[in-house]
């Protein structure tokens, strides 16, 4: 059995919901301010909003979220796992 196999099907509410602040930036600060109306607004099952609030890299990858979406939401959320800097770092060096 592949990994692919192995993990649960994709949780699309959770998706929905990473792909919607993809699209609409301004919703970002509601994760740190009140992600209970982007969990309602989407229709987050309890254990996810659970898992989404703990923000474990893994929990989140084994719910079957894809990796860029639990980067994305770790980010945005303000609780990354590790430490993170702009692409500028790179250009402004130069």
């Amino acid at each position: 059995m592949t990994q692919a196999e192995q993990r649960p099907p994709a949780p699309q509410a959770i998706h929905r919901l990473v792909e919607h602040l993809v699209a609409t930036p301004h919703d970002r600060q509601l994760l740190k301010s009140g992600p209970e109306s982007l969990f309602e607004r989407f229709d987050i099952p309890k254990a996810q909003r659970e898992a989404l609030l703990r923000s474990d890299r893994d929990e989140l990858y084994a719910l079957g979220v894809h990796p860029n979406f639990v980067i994305k939401w770790l980010i945005w959320s303000g609780r990354p796992t590790m430490a993170f800097f702009p692409i500028s770092y790179y250009f402004d060096r130069r």
